[in-house]
């Protein structure tokens, strides 16, 4: 377990499992404090759990766990919030074990979905607009967290209401050796409902390659709204534990 993470470049602070500012690799998308950070708050045990997943085809709207996956590949981000059925921007977590070399890797993430005018309620957006094939960006070594000293960030568990949320489906929680060093990348594209009028019945399509490393790694799901119960936060992720959980990892 890691005891206090501190994010680079600006001051913001990833203290703790929850309740947590956490700067995105590649700039928030929105912004709301002008220090490229989004406020992570999940309000209580289990919540947030239901409604975001990664699927491998966009008919499979609940997702699944995939398990020893390639340097390259495509995956699905799917929604199946009722109220009010959306998410104003999707945040991948990638990660890899903590002690490998990552010197020489290099992640390219190209991303499809939709995007809108922020509403000024919690409320499903009036018009939505597909980008196709976004290149989000390459992101090297560099770009995984680091702590004021300049060492890197390594924890077994990620944001969540839990203390001890797990990386990935199955993680054997006891392992203290069992670390990951990662990243957060912000897609600006949002999530909707699944919705077969949709381009890819609204999913957010993602597109991976992975050059200059061949371990394990992984990659979760966050997404934040601008407006919802839970103020302006990123109050959703991926399950990982018990039924309904979807993930996706590479070589393990």
């Amino acid at each position: 377990m890691c005891a206090v993470c501190v994010m680079p470049v600006s001051a913001a602070e990833f203290t703790g499992n929850n309740q947590t500012y956490i700067e995105m690799g590649n700039g928030a998308f929105y912004d709301p404090y002008g220090d490229d950070t989004y406020f992570f708050n999940f309000s209580k045990a289990g919540g947030g759990l239901k409604a975001i997943h990664i699927a491998d085809s966009t008919t499979n709207k609940n997702g699944g766990v995939y398990t020893n996956q390639g340097l390259n590949g495509t995956f699905y981000i799917s929604d199946t919030s009722k109220n009010p059925g959306c998410s104003d921007s999707a945040i991948l977590m990638f990660g890899v074990p903590g002690e490998v070399d990552t010197t020489d890797l290099a992640l390219s993430i190209t991303a499809s979905g939709y995007n809108w005018t922020l509403t000024p309620t919690i409320m499903y957006p009036p018009s939505v607009t597909y980008y196709d094939s976004v290149n989000v960006g390459t992101f090297d070594d560099g770009y995984f967290l680091e702590s004021d000293n300049g060492t890197r960030i390594n924890c077994n568990w990620r944001p969540y209401f839990d203390e001890d949320y797990p990386m990935y489906c199955g993680q054997d929680m006891t392992d203290p050796s069992d670390t990951y060093k990662v990243m957060f990348i912000d897609l600006g594209l949002g999530t909707l409902k699944y919705n077969t009028d949709l381009i890819d019945n609204g999913m957010i399509k993602i597109e991976y390659d992975i050059t200059g490393y061949d371990g394990r790694a992984l990659f979760d799901i966050y997404t934040w709204c601008n407006q919802s119960k839970q103020g302006q936060s990123v109050s959703w992720t991926n399950r990982v534990t018990d039924t309904g959980s979807s993930g996706w990892t590479i070589n393990f």
